[in-house]
Parts: C-alpha cells; sequence; structure tokens
C-alpha cells in the first residue's frame, strides 16, 4: 500500500512536472515570439531615426557652407573689374565665417578680371601661419579645363563635387562646392568652398547606435567618406565590397543608397557572412550622398534572448518546488510575462502611451520592463519633439504671412498714388520669391516740383533681406530730404549702413529725382540695372549703365551722375534683376532684349494694366519654372499735354 502510495506521488509528480513544464515552455515561446517581434520593429524605426536625423543634421551643415559660398558669389558680382583687394577680404571674411571650409577660390573666365589679362584665380587656404593666398593662374594647373571650373561655368548651376583625396591639403578626403557668377547675363568667373570632411569621421563615432553598432556614409558614387575601417575611406566602394563579398543584395542596397532612397534592411555582416546585422540609410539630400547606421542583430534581439533566459531559469525553479511552489511561480512569472507581452503588443499596433506597471524591480524581468518604459519614453519624447518642431514650423509660417502683409503695407499702394499730378502716370509693383523679400520701390515729393523714384535690391531673400530693406528704405527716405543731389543721397545711406553691417549684407538701388516743370530725370545706381526708356517717337532702349557700387560693401562707392529727359509720352520702366534673370525650363533667360521688344510692342496704357502685362508675359516665358528671385517693377509715364488736359481735375468755385 505504501508503495503505491509513492508509486502516485511519483506519478502525479511526473505528471505535474511535465504538465507545469509544457505550460513553462509554451508560455515561454509566446512571449518570446511577441517581444522578439515587437522590440524588432521598435529597434529598427529607432534605428531608421537616428540615421535620417543624422542625415538631416549633415544636410544642413552643408547647407550652411553652399548658402554662404552662394551669398560670396554675390556679392562678387557688384565688385567691378581690377579690383583684387575687396575680392580677397571677402574671401578671407567667408573662411573666418566658415571654420570647416580649408580653402577657397575666385576663378574669372578670361579676361573677365582684367581685360588686358587672360587669367586671374587667387586662392586662400588655412595653414598653420594663418591664411595663405595662392595664385593658380601662375602654376601648371589649368584651372579653366577643371571640372570644379568647366561644370557649373557650362551648366549655369551651382554644384558639389565628388569627393577626393587632396594631396596638397596633407591628404585629407575634400569635396569643393562650385558656384558661378555672372555680371549682366554673362558669366564672370567661378567661386569654390573647398571643405575638409575630416568631421565625417567625428560625426559618425559620436553617432549613438548601440554597444556594438556603427555608422558610415557613401558618396553619390557610393565610395566610402567614413566608416570604422579606415581601410575602405577613398578605396573602396560599396559596390566593390560586395563583389569582393560576393553578396548582390550588398550591390542593390549600394544602387537604392546612392539613388537616395531611404529604409531599413537586413543585411550579412562584412567581416563574419555568419552573422546578420540591420541597416537603416537615409539620404543626405544637400549633397546627394547617403547615411547608413548599421546595429548587430544580436544587439537587437538581446532584450529577448535575456528574457528567454530568465524564463528557462524561472521555469527550472518552478519544477524544483512543483506542487508547493507551483501557483506562486505561475502567478509570479506569468503576471509580469503578461503585462510586458500586452504592453509590447500595445506597442507594436501603434500605441505609445502604454507602460509597463505592476512588475517589481530588482530583477532581469524589472529590468527589461524598466528598459522597455524606458524605451516609452524616448520614443515619446522625439514624437513630442516632432510635434514641437511641427507647431514651431506652423506658427513661423503665421509669422512669416503676417510680415509679408506687413512688408506689402509699408510699400505705395493706392493708386494714381497722386491723384493731383494729371502730368504723369506712375505705377509699381513688388512680388517676392519667398513669403518676404529684399526688393522694395518707393515714390515720393521731396518738394512739389521734385519727385523721388526709388527700386532696390537687398542681396538674398527672406526675413534677414525684408529687415535690411525695411532699413535702407527708410534711410533712403530720410537722406533724400537732406539732400539735393541723388549720388549724396546715396553716399548717406552708404555712410549709415556700413559701420554696423555685420551680415556683410549689400543693396543695389535706382534712385532718380524727376522735375515736373522741365522734364529732367537726374539719377544715380548703386550697382543696379539701367532702366528701359521708350521714346513717345517710337525708340526703345536701356539707358546706359552709370558706374557705382552696391550700398553696404565698401566706403568708396564710385558713384556718377547720368540725368535723362523724358518727353511727354516717354515711358521709363524701372526694375531689378528679378525680370530679366528669370529662366525657362531649358534654363533660358528672359533677358533685358526681351523685355525692351515686349516695351517697344505694348501699346500705351494705364500703368498698372502694363505693368500686370508684363508679369504676365514673364510667366508665360518661365512656364513651371518656379520663382527663384524677388521681382519688382516701376512704371512712369509722362502723360501728353493733350491727355493731361482730359484727365486734370477740375475745380469750381
Amino acid at each position: 500500500m505504501k508503495k503505491r502510495l509513492l508509486g502516485l506521488r511519483s506519478r502525479f509528480a511526473l505528471v505535474v512536472l511535465l504538465g507545469v513544464g509544457l505550460v513553462s515552455v509554451v508560455m515561454a515561446w509566446v512571449s518570446f515570439e511577441e517581444s522578439r517581434d515587437s522590440l524588432t520593429e521598435a529597434n529598427q524605426e529607432l534605428l531608421f531615426q537616428v540615421a535620417s536625423y543624422q542625415a538631416t543634421r549633415l544636410a544642413v551643415e552643408m547647407g550652411e557652407v553652399s548658402g554662404m559660398a552662394t551669398n560670396l558669389a554675390a556679392a562678387l558680382e557688384v565688385i567691378e573689374p581690377g579690383q583684387i583687394e575687396p575680392v580677397l577680404a571677402l574671401v578671407k571674411s567667408f573662411l573666418s565665417r566658415s571654420p570647416r571650409v580649408y580653402g577657397s577660390a575666385v576663378a574669372y573666365a578670361p579676361y573677365a578680371f582684367d581685360k588686358n589679362q587672360r587669367l586671374m584665380c587667387p586662392y586662400i587656404h588655412r595653414s598653420q601661419k594663418g591664411y595663405e593666398k595662392l595664385n593658380l593662374k601662375d602654376r601648371e594647373y589649368g584651372y579653366l579645363l577643371q571640372n570644379w571650373f568647366q561644370a557649373p561655368a557650362l551648366s549655369g548651376r551651382s554644384l558639389w563635387s565628388e569627393p577626393y583625396m587632396d594631396k596638397g591639403g596633407g591628404n585629407i578626403v575634400m569635396t569643393t562646392y562650385s558656384v558661378p557668377f555672372y555680371r549682366d547675363g554673362k558669366l564672370i568667373g567661378v567661386v569654390t568652398a573647398d571643405l575638409s570632411l575630416d568631421f565625417l569621421a567625428e560625426e559618425m563615432a559620436r553617432l549613438g547606435v548601440g554597444e556594438k553598432g556603427w555608422a558610415f556614409v557613401l558618396s553619390k558614387r557610393g565610395s566610402f567618406l567614413a566608416a570604422p575601417q579606415k581601410s575602405l575611406i577613398m578605396r573602396q566602394t560599396l559596390f566593390s565590397l560586395a563583389e569582393a563579398l560576393n553578396a548582390p543584395g550588398l550591390r542593390d542596397l549600394g544602387r537604392r543608397m546612392v539613388r537616395g532612397s531611404a529604409g531599413v534592411v537586413r543585411v550579412k555582416d562584412w567581416t563574419d557572412s555568419e552573422v546578420r546585422d540591420w541597416l537603416a540609410y537615409a539620404p543626405i539630400m544637400e549633397v546627394g550622398w547617403s547615411l547608413g547606421a548599421v546595429v548587430p542583430e544580436s544587439q537587437v534581439l538581446a532584450p529577448a534572448w535575456d528574457l528567454a533566459r530568465e524564463q528557462a531559469i524561472t521555469a527550472f525553479i518552478g519544477l524544483i518546488f512543483l506542487v508547493v511552489v507551483v501557483w506562486l511561480l505561475v502567478v509570479g512569472l506569468t503576471r509580469p510575462l503578461t503585462l510586458l507581452s500586452a504592453a509590447a503588443r500595445r506597442l507594436a499596433e501603434g500605441d505609445l502611451s502604454t507602460r509597463v506597471e505592476g512588475i517589481k524591480p530588482g530583477d532581469e524581468i524589472g529590468d527589461l520592463a524598466d528598459s522597455f518604459n524606458h524605451m516609452i519614453t524616448d520614443l515619446n519624447g522625439y514624437i513630442n519633439k516632432l510635434t514641437e518642431t511641427t507647431a514651431a514650423k506652423e506658427r513661423i509660417e503665421g509669422e512669416l504671412d503676417l510680415a509679408r502683409r506687413i512688408q506689402q503695407s509699408i510699400l505705395p499702394r493706392s493708386y494714381p498714388p497722386f491723384p493731383d499730378q494729371p502730368e504723369f502716370d506712375l505705377f509699381a509693383k513688388n512680388i517676392p520669391a519667398r513669403e518676404v523679400g529684399g526688393d522694395f520701390f518707393d515714390f515720393f515729393f521731396i518738394d512739389p516740383e521734385h519727385l523721388a523714384l526709388v527700386v532696390g535690391d537687398v542681396s538674398g531673400k527672406g526675413v534677414p533681406s525684408a529687415l535690411f530693406m525695411t532699413v535702407a528704405r527708410t534711410l533712403i527716405k530720410n537722406a533724400a530730404m537732406h539732400h539735393s543731389e541723388p549720388v549724396e543721397v546715396l553716399k548717406e545711406v552708404n555712410r549709415q549702413i556700413l559701420p554696423e553691417n555685420e551680415m556683410c549684407m549689400f543693396v543695389t538701388i535706382f534712385f532718380g529725382v524727376y522735375h515736373l516743370g522741365s522734364g529732367n530725370l537726374t539719377y544715380a545706381s548703386a550697382g543696379h540695372p539701367a532702366p528701359i526708356l521708350k521714346r513717345h517717337a517710337g525708340e526703345t532702349r536701356q539707358l546706359p549703365r552709370v558706374g557705382g557700387m552696391a550700398v553696404g560693401i565698401i566706403e568708396e562707392m564710385g558713384l556718377e551722375p547720368a540725368e535723362v529727359h523724358l518727353s511727354e509720352g516717354d515711358l521709363l520702366l524701372i526694375f531689378t534683376d528679378g525680370l530679366d534673370e528669370a529662366i525657362d525650363s531649358d534654363e533660358n533667360m528672359f533677358g533685358i532684349d526681351r523685355a525692351v521688344r515686349w516695351l517697344e510692342k505694348s501699346s500705351v496704357q494705364k500703368a498698372p494694366l502694363m505693368v500686370e502685362s508684363l508679369v504676365a508675359a514673364q510667366r508665360e516665358f518661365t512656364g513651371e519654372v518656379e520663382q527663384f528671385d524677388d521681382l519688382t517693377l516701376l512704371l512712369f509715364h509722362r502723360r501728353e499735354m493733350a491727355e493731361n488736359k482730359k484727365t486734370a481735375p477740375s475745380f469750381s468755385s
């Protein structure tokens, strides 16, 4: 009987042991699968966000360099030929404000710098002694045949070069940003910014992708620009590595990366074909490169395997205590695992507000729950930052819209602007390329016999140009009340702007004074395009260009006075370079000649109708090409005497 009881206990213990063991194994496997899938998906998304954020940050840094180089090119456009000192000063100022730029060259087209000198190419670069200056024309370099000169010169566009190993700079990896600059629609030269890419290795080393993760950067051709293995940098491409490893999947990944795609893939490890990695990649939009972030799959699945080990240990303990502790064991193990599994499932379904609660800290499961909650906190923090960024963007867009309305409200808008002056017809229109712009116009009576006509164009676009425009417009109006000559007005404005111009911005200005009695227009131009004159007799032409440097560059502007007589019926069109430099889909410019022909063929109508007709003609020419520069048009028409009598106001006592 006793033996039978022992046999029953043994059988019962065996059944309970097998049952508890089977249940424990099944529960552990289900929890492991769910946790693994959830953690894998969450880590993939986090890895992709890290890669995208770093790629965007690098694009912003590269964009800052290209933007400052573009501003340098714009400043070079208004420097008169033959003046080397302003050129060198601008390049040194550019290098001082761009610490990552190694050097900058100003490569002039043949005879563009000086009609008596064929070549000129000053190059300033950093050295241990400070700044060193070279002239590439004195060396057997042939800069006119270099790709960094010919590509932007022929295409008319700013370009980043393919990275290269610069032996002259100390065997460092560099890339060059080239910007063409023009005068009167003609290529003057190309300005460059040589950017050292040593900082990429530091950026990739700081990129947090886990304990064993790493990152790399590819060029547009798939060359390694930054990677943990220094032997790959500028010596291997992702395609040559794929050939060496006989990995077609890696070759397909390279094609997607150089095409600017983004995503997350599972690949073989480059050093061990038996190991799998997760790789997230995203494009660096400014330069056409691609950034990749790699995390070993073992690191991604480590929390799930930790959970599996803990489950095995817990199951073993449960089997030892068997019936005595089976209930406590089931409750103690199932409840936290169920909570964690449910939270992981809710996370996989997109519920980022879920948290794992009720699990005591101190053991591996508690650490996993704490890590899980910490991960959710990080994800929510990222989403909150993204939400704040979106809200800030919307707020900025609203403020920009308000700024646009304020800017337009300070410009003269009424028509006719002077109803009691039938002698002339006057209208102006400003069309900014962005929400706010740097173009402006103004017209006002200095005294009862003298009418001031003003059109200006501030360098750059956006809010800085709009603020600079407001200051310039106010200073012009104040100076006009104290000086009778246009040249003196512009000199006074330059004297007031130059000392406080820390941003190195400048503004081209046409300032003219029309005498109502004589019909004479006395004017000066600070680097501004000459207006177009249509005579009543039928001749239409652009007035000769008068000398003068833009306001805000140097103290000695070299301004020259000019005068033109406007006969009855004559039309004068004053404009900014947004008119003639507009391009169509084939990158053909609208040009001064086309504007002259349009004015020559146009019948004389009210000024607003003619201005709107010219804007429509330009938009028909450009088609679907987006407007890239601010446009301002001012049309002045001296009416004929017969027309004056018809439109003159009548007065009765």
